[in-house]
């Protein structure tokens, strides 16, 4: 990986802005491809990036199928979710965890492209206009987050107020280390009033504790994650707070731009997730790029193809926005959560793990 504060390229195959889990597999996949590719990031790796840090199974076997290798942590083995008045738990296969910025640093690192600081601010037919340079490519990935400059400079990013962004916060506590991963529902409904969770992830010497909710971009959730990381016998530290993309984005690209990660809307509704689905659409982004470019011999063909990639992804994400809208209206009512409640949760896990699908959760609950 060579680092630049001020480039004046020549043409890429690929500028990828953005050097999340996105953008950094997209630069691998590229890279592995033979593609000539750049990444652009405002920030100098490795940077925090507020997260649980949790790697479902599914995660972990998408992550062991692009061969990339990632640290870790911490691991529990045991996960118990909390829910409507009812405690599930369950063993069977682990969720991993990480820390975003050494995770977000060791992908980047193995896609050994090109990387270059600086914020890119828009995106004009092939190039990439950052502040302090200006980056051509045939095709560029926007893997830039919630907010992103690429998505608005395309045209499909749709501000709705809250209905478009969620929050969420998390600390590294210090404290005891446990195996368990705890995933509490009713700690952020019985708070704000919303549906949400907070969560335990374990880490050496403590535990990556948070909490977020789709229900609302501006609700400052840090008191609820200091309260109950010292419920749990933990001692809060710094406490950050990130929004999350939800709904926002109408498109996944326009011509020869294609969008990844949260900059594509790709986040799970119901329980904030993102990494999962920022490594699939990043190598997807990759493989669309190259069929434009290999195949069809021009990058505005990049969208097309994405669009037919992606597609199972995006169709999964909006199953996890009706869900959470149903969750947030079924929760004010007592009865119903109990009529239902336990099945759905024990549903709702076998999802989290990988095991089943939100499809599965959308059809009539069975009696």
């Amino acid at each position: 990986m060579i680092y630049l504060s001020l480039y004046n390229a020549p043409m890429y195959d690929v500028v990828v802005v953005g050097a999340g889990p996105a953008g950094s597999t997209a630069a691998i996949v590229a890279g592995r491809l033979g593609l000539k590719a750049v990444v652009v990031d405002r920030l100098q790796p490795p940077r925090e990036k507020p997260c649980g840090g949790g790697l479902t199974p599914r995660t972990q076997r998408l992550l062991n199928a692009l061969g990339v290798e990632y640290p870790v942590y911490g691991r529990c083995d045991t996960i118990v979710v909390q829910a409507a008045g009812y405690r599930y738990e369950m063993r069977r296969e682990p969720i991993l965890v990480t820390r975003r910025p050494d995770f977000d640093y060791a992908l980047l690192k193995q896609s050994g492209v090109e990387y270059v600081k600086d914020q890119v601010v828009e995106v004009r037919d092939n190039t990439a206009v950052g502040r302090a340079g200006e980056y051509a490519g045939e095709v560029i990935i926007g893997a830039d987050g919630a907010t992103s400059a690429v998505a608005r400079s395309i045209g499909v990013y749709n501000y709705k107020g809250h209905k478009s962004h969620g929050i969420a916060y998390m600390t590294i506590a210090s404290g005891p280390p446990r195996d368990i991963c705890i995933i509490d529902f009713d700690a952020v409904i019985n708070t704000v009033g919303k549906v949400g969770y907070a969560w335990i992830f374990p880490l050496k010497g403590g535990a990556n504790i948070g909490a977020g909710t789709g229900w609302g971009k501006w609700l400052d959730l840090r008191e609820l994650v200091a309260k109950y990381a010292e419920s749990a016998g933990y001692k809060p530290g710094q406490i950050l707070g990130h929004p999350l993309s939800l709904g926002h984005v109408e498109g996944v690209g326009r011509g020869n731009v294609i969008l990844a990660g949260e900059a594509a809307g790709l986040v799970d509704a119901t329980t904030g997730e993102g990494i999962y689905y920022a490594v699939a659409s990043g190598a997807l982004a990759a493989l669309a790029a190259y069929a434009a470019l290999k195949i069809y011999g021009k990058g505005k063909y990049a969208s097309q193809v994405y669009e037919e990639l992606v597609k199972p992804y995006v169709e999964e994400v909006k199953k996890t926005r009706v869900l959470s809208r149903a969750a947030n209206y079924l929760s004010k009512s007592r009865t119903v959560v109990k009529l239902i409640g336990r099945r759905l949760l024990k549903l709702y896990t076998a999802v989290y793990t990988g095991e089943a699908t939100y499809s599965l959760l959308l059809k009539p609950v069975p009696k």
